[in-house]
C-alpha cells in the first residue's frame, strides 16, 4: 500500500491544514481560514500555505508559489475545497489544474 494513502495521513496533513489556517484567524474575513499541504508520491511535505487575508493568495497558491513549478504529480490537502470563481483573486482550481498536481483531498 502507498504510504500516502491511509487514513492516519490524511487525518494528520487535514489537522496541518487546519493549525495553518488558524495562522489568519481574526484577518480573513468575509474570507473563510484556509490551510493546504502539497505531499509528493512519497507522503513527503513539499510546501504548505494559508490564506492571510482578503485579496492575497489562497491557501492553495500560496503553497503553490513555494514549489516553483515542481508540483507536478504531487498532492494536495486542503481544509476547503478550492474555489472555482472569479474574485478578486482567479480560481484556485485553474491553479492546480495547471500545476500538474494529480490528487486533491478536501476536508
Amino acid at each position: 500500500m502507498n504510504p500516502i494513502s491511509t487514513q492516519d495521513n490524511w487525518s494528520h496533513w487535514m489537522l496541518r491544514c487546519i493549525e495553518l489556517a488558524r495562522n489568519a484567524e481574526g484577518k480573513t474575513a468575509p474570507n473563510p481560514m484556509v490551510g493546504a499541504v502539497v505531499l509528493d508520491e512519497n507522503g513527503e511535505l513539499l510546501a504548505e500555505g494559508w490564506h492571510e487575508g482578503p485579496g492575497k493568495s489562497h491557501a492553495e497558491l500560496a503553497a503553490l508559489d513555494l514549489l516553483g513549478g515542481r508540483a507536478v504529480g504531487a498532492t494536495m490537502v486542503v481544509n476547503l475545497e478550492p474555489c472555482c470563481h472569479v474574485g478578486r483573486t482567479p480560481p484556485c482550481t485553474n491553479a492546480i489544474v495547471k500545476a500538474g498536481v494529480s490528487r486533491v483531498i478536501v476536508g
